[in-house]
């Protein structure tokens, strides 16, 4: 099994385990999809590119206001659904759910999500 069937393994036990979620990626922090289990009807490129941004903007928020501080996570509500960001050691988890997800619950399994995903995707030394 290759890592990227490993981490669409992962996303799609994210999913099984928290029903909240109706779509789950991971992304590099350049925009470009590593591996989805996104719905049929979601624009991949789109999602993968808005996080990208999303995650830039963060990143530079979190190191002005707070004097250096390391991104770890976003939740981004809309009147549709909400969108969370969590880093991943080099790549970034993102889920999407429907209205009144459980927040909480989300963001427990994508803590220990994106755990595992930072294991696959780990720096050798």
């Amino acid at each position: 099994m290759s890592k990227i069937d490993d981490v669409i393994k992962i996303l799609e036990d994210l999913e099984e385990r928290n029903k909240d979620i109706i779509g789950s990626a991971v992304i590099r922090t350049n925009g470009l999809i590593v591996a989805s289990a996104l719905p049929k009807e979601a624009n991949e490129r789109m999602i993968a590119a808005m996080s990208a941004a999303l995650l830039g903007t963060s990143k530079r928020a979190a190191e002005a206001l707070f004097k250096g501080g390391d991104f770890k996570a976003l939740h981004l509500e809309i009147d549709k659904g909400h969108m969370f960001l969590m880093k991943a050691g080099r790549v970034i988890l993102v889920a999407i759910s429907e209205k009144e997800p459980n927040i909480g619950l989300i963001t427990l399994e994508m803590e220990n999500t994106s755990k595992k995903i930072s294991q696959i995707f780990k720096i050798e030394d």
